[in-house]
């Protein structure tokens, strides 16, 4: 269903013309286009939607200081918006805004946690690749999301962070 061109304007336009605008109508943001069937969502791709009630897990998060923090969390939960959420003070975490350029949101997990999870990427492999105090169990919390098997483990930032990532 297109929207109805002023007939004013349609009859001085030639018809290519005509036929150039019906189609670029559709360039138009989709919030000026209430004919359109779908629509977009503002939230971030890694929240977790509420799907009504959940186990309630928890993970432990120990700064570069050692201050243990416990925090509750869903699963499927991003670690680096976890961080971001609880406004906790971890150096350099989310510079990138989760984008997968710099190693600032680096975490280390116990190796029995690290076992249970999915096989890193190669991207994030290659930013492991440039951080510091990186370990064999070392994760970013922007590609880490909350499973059952980190319930109630803890979490490690390293000592030495880079948070020298271009603004």
């Amino acid at each position: 269903m297109m929207p109805n061109l002023d007939l004013g304007l349609a009859q001085v336009l030639s018809s290519s013309l005509a036929r150039c605008l019906t189609t670029m109508v559709w360039l138009l943001p989709t919030r000026l286009q209430p004919w359109r069937m779908f629509g977009t969502t503002w939230l971030l791709q890694d929240e977790v939607q509420d799907s009504g009630p959940q186990e309630q897990l928890t993970v432990n998060l120990v700064n570069h200081l050692g201050k243990k923090t416990t925090v509750p969390v869903r699963e499927g939960e991003n670690m680096l918006q976890l961080v971001l959420k609880h406004n906790l003070n971890f150096p350099g975490f989310g510079i990138c805004k989760g984008a997968l350029t710099c190693s600032t949101c680096h975490f280390i997990l116990e190796k029995e946690v690290f076992q249970k999870l999915g096989p890193i990427s190669e991207d994030e492999l290659d930013i492991l690749d440039l951080t510091y105090g990186v370990t064999a169990t070392s994760h970013l919390a922007c590609q880490l999301c909350m499973t059952k098997a980190m319930d109630k483990q803890t979490l490690w930032v390293p000592l030495e962070t880079n948070t020298s990532y271009p603004k």
